[in-house]
């Protein structure tokens, strides 16, 4: 025995797998920025709401 634990495929069974790639990262981080202006620029411009602004 080696001291080393192995599956049936030569791997170690410790084994970490990969992190989240780099562009999978950066396109969340902008799409979370891309929703937080989009949600501070509907609640700073506010505009009129009502009934009033569908109607005559």
């Amino acid at each position: 025995m080696t001291g080393s634990a192995h599956d049936p495929m030569g791997r170690r069974a410790h084994e970490v797998p990969p992190g989240v790639p780099r562009w999978v990262r950066l396109l969340a981080l902008g799409l979370v920025v891309a929703l937080v202006a989009v949600v501070v620029v509907m609640l700073l411009v506010g505009g009129e709401h009502g009934p009033g602004r569908h109607g005559g």
